[in-house]
């Protein structure tokens, strides 16, 4: 799991704090090691499912677009999976860490610093570098996260970034507040247990929690919010499309929010626990209720790790098949309606419908582009639309 809790262990323990020593011993126990190790493996087996098993339809022309220059860049919808993809990535590196640093808890006793006076440089050196990297790459998930909101959200209005600039952001912001933490944290000597006063803490241990609970704060307002906006400018997109607000539309107003929303459920599943358990380590430190610690610990050894699991459930495709009938046509032939029959597929890289037209008679409902016209009165039909 990622918690600053864990990463204060790895510090020479040679001051014998009472709470930290009863913490610490729980923490190394053979049941909550095992709970971390089944967790860690349903978080691998659903990254590597997102990145390379998940099948995905061929390229189309809707899957790269030429600019100006020249340079290809990937469409809306190969965006939007490239951050799925990404996401996955870094919660396959962190759920690995994960698992290696429990297997070597299991198999190798004594990782955690002793308490003692005896040297444990070498303890030290390996549990600081397995947290940092359990922290960073859970960093990058949330913030992989944000920036599928933020996409979501910009290609509604017509605008978007470019991969390389949520590369740039993700990868650099995470580097910074875990390197900035951990620092402040461990230099010189590594001995954050010798704390005399409240000043001494709040220099010391503080600013990492604010740099590792700042990010997940930050993601857990901003989603719903840019989710929320984004409900709300489909909703105004479809009716300036059809100028109604029929039955289809609201059935299909309602599968995207149940989308939005099942993406919000599932961060916040993750990652309340450790939030909960951040404030109430500060603010009960000298009265701890150690059973409701320790049940938030194995809470979060669960569910840290099912996030890659987990988003392999949220961030599906869409197979939504639409059916288009026109009144008044002067060729009433079958064949022409069989061509105005038109099968739509948006992928989770795109929450927003987009048609694939077979036809110069199919219709086009890809609503982020407002240069898209429709037929004037078409007659609309849902024959399934379902996250599948």
């Amino acid at each position: 799991m990622a918690d600053p809790t864990i990463q204060t262990f790895c510090c020479h323990n040679r001051i014998r704090s009472p709470p930290a020593i009863k913490l610490m011993s729980e923490f190394d126990t053979d049941g909550y090691i095992v709970v971390c190790l089944i967790s860690s493996v349903f978080g691998i087996a659903g990254a590597i499912y997102q990145i390379w098993i998940r099948h995905e339809d061929g390229p189309t022309h809707h899957a790269v677009r030429r600019r100006r220059g020249g340079e290809l860049t990937l469409s809306n919808q190969n965006l939007g999976r490239q951050i799925i993809v990404w996401l996955a990535v870094a919660d396959l590196c962190a759920s690995l860490g994960v698992f290696l640093r429990s297997a070597l808890w299991k198999y190798i006793k004594d990782v955690l610093p002793p308490d003692s006076d005896v040297d444990d440089t070498t303890n030290v050196i390996f549990c600081a570098v397995s947290s940092a990297w359990i922290q960073y790459f859970y960093m990058c998930t949330w913030l992989w996260t944000l920036c599928y909101a933020i996409n979501v959200r910009r290609q509604l209005s017509g605008a978007r970034y470019a991969l390389r600039t949520y590369h740039y952001y993700v990868w650099s912001i995470s580097a910074l507040l875990t390197g900035v933490g951990l620092t402040v944290l461990y230099v010189p000597d590594a001995d954050c247990h010798n704390v005399h006063d409240m000043t001494t803490a709040y220099m010391r241990i503080l600013p990492n929690y604010v740099m590792t609970y700042g990010p997940m704060i930050a993601v857990m307002v901003a989603n719903p919010v840019l989710y929320y906006q984004a409900s709300r400018e489909v909703d105004r997109q479809l009716v300036a499309r059809f100028s109604q607000m029929s039955n289809t539309e609201r059935d299909l107003m309602t599968k995207f929010k149940l989308k939005f929303s099942l993406i919000n459920l599932v961060f916040y599943v993750c990652w309340l626990p450790n939030l909960v358990n951040g404030i109430v380590l500060w603010t009960m430190w000298f009265n701890l209720p150690f059973s409701m610690v320790i049940s938030v610990w194995y809470i979060m050894a669960i569910t840290n790790p099912l996030q890659a699991f987990l988003n392999t459930l949220v961030y599906q495709k869409w197979n939504c098949r639409w059916r288009f009938r026109r009144q008044g046509s002067s060729d009433s032939s079958a064949e022409l309606r069989r061509r105005n029959r038109t099968s739509m597929v948006c992928t989770e890289g795109t929450p927003l419908l987009q048609a694939k037209t077979e036809s110069p008679f199919a219709s086009n409902l890809q609503l982020n582009q407002p240069s898209v016209e429709l037929i004037p009165t078409p007659t609309r039909s849902i024959n399934s639309c379902s996250l599948v």
